[in-house]
């Protein structure tokens, strides 16, 4: 008779298609790039991101020279005060203008400008940094965990200042940021050149 003949356990010919089973299951385990190529790309955006937060651009304006240090530390964000030899810039926004000339680098306060009686300091760094905090708190209240969004607040002032100025101006307008809530100072420098 001529029908379909079905080969015994033992035979070459089972054998044969177990071996061939056992290639092809072997191929489909093979590794999974996917999953790899996922787990690199969550690594790049973790390192760009921290190396994002470890540097900082520092825009210099043509009246303002940095002193300088042979220091390395680089430091984060924050709100950067800049006071230069004719302005005061916090975040770019022009705050107080200097009487006198700029290349005399007096940096004297214009006449009003400090607040007598009420321990504000100079008034409009204050105002303007009392304005910035409260952008935040109220950016900090509308989000979904706003207690969570508080604590983020860390009070960091980044002062740039011209290595001409005075101590005692430095002090003030320090003592002004601290009044509108600030409670860390950084001041930069421009790095030696080597």
């Amino acid at each position: 008779m001529g029908g379909l003949s079905i080969p015994s356990p033992g035979s070459s010919a089972s054998r044969h298609r177990k071996g061939r089973a056992r290639r092809l299951k072997s191929r489909a385990f093979g590794l999974q790039i996917t999953s790899l190529m996922d787990i690199l790309m969550i690594i790049v955006v973790f390192l760009l991101k921290s190396y994002g937060l470890s540097s900082m651009n520092i825009v210099q304006t043509d009246k303002l020279e940095l002193p300088q240090s042979k220091s390395v530390d680089t430091f984060g964000e924050g709100i950067v005060l800049i006071v230069a030899q004719d302005k005061v810039y916090v975040d770019g926004e022009e705050v107080l203008t200097f009487e006198g000339e700029a290349e005399e680098r007096k940096f004297q306060i214009p006449e009003g400008s400090m607040d007598p009686v009420g321990g504000r300091g100079i008034l409009p760094i204050y105002d303007i940094l009392a304005r910035k905090k409260e952008e935040f708190d109220t950016l900090a209240a509308r989000s979904e965990h706003p207690d969570e969004a508080t604590k983020k607040w860390t009070g960091e002032l980044l002062v740039q200042a011209d290595k001409a100025v005075n101590y005692e101006l430095l002090r003030q307008v320090m003592y002004t940021a601290g009044m509108a809530g600030y409670k860390q100072f950084r001041l930069t420098v421009e790095k030696f050149p080597e």
